[in-house]
């Protein structure tokens, strides 16, 4: 069971990912000629397809969850910011009334991490994605199989490569663990635009 915390993140990145899918449909649509964003708005919603909304929703609402327990995983195996008995520094108020604990990040750990995350996290994640979609297309176990070893995979992990690392790297070092895996969605708003316009 989820916390209400996971649930919370799941709707925030749910709610990204539709936009992310009607605005990528738009695009394709201002391309094609089919509708005109800027001549006709009502015209171009009319034409988002509902049901290829859905079938990039679903993967997202099951990878949501599993995420946030990965990213909370990783952070209590390989904490950034250890605490070390006797290697504190205390930092004391100038009036005297409080103190201050300084923390100072972990490179090894934070290094762990950031390896686990681009390579199992970013392999598991791309394989599940693209193997959902498959079925909800329609497709057999061969072409799921198929769709990883001869299709897309390879060439969505080496697109993601150019932006993803920079993405973890601020989110490992920046961003605290309960909100890592919405940035990532927003990130991902314009990363599903990508997705939806080369997987249609």
């Amino acid at each position: 069971m989820f916390s209400p915390a996971s649930r919370r993140v799941a709707i925030q990145s749910a709610s990204l990912n539709i936009a992310s899918s009607i605005l990528a449909q738009l695009i394709t649509s201002y391309r094609s000629g089919k509708a005109s964003v800027l001549a006709s708005p009502q015209s171009s919603l009319l034409s988002i397809d509902l049901w290829a909304v859905f079938q990039y929703l679903i993967p997202n609402l099951l990878l949501t969850g599993p995420n946030v327990q990965w990213q909370q995983l990783l952070e209590n195996t390989f904490p950034g910011y250890p605490i070390r008995k006797g290697k504190q520094k205390i930092k004391i108020d100038e009036d005297g009334t409080g103190v201050t604990v300084e923390q100072k990040l972990d490179i090894k750990n934070t290094a762990i991490k950031f390896l686990l995350d681009n390579t199992i996290g970013a392999s598991v994640n791309t394989c599940l994605f693209l193997i959902t979609l498959k079925v909800l297309r329609g497709g057999t176990m061969d072409e799921c199989v198929a769709t990883i070893t001869e299709g897309e995979f390879w060439p969505m992990m080496i697109a993601g490569y150019k932006l993803w690392p920079l993405v973890s790297l601020f989110n490992l070092t920046v961003v605290p663990v309960e909100h890592r895996v919405l940035v990532g969605s927003f990130v991902g708003l314009f990363w599903g635009i990508y997705v939806v316009l080369t997987t249609t």
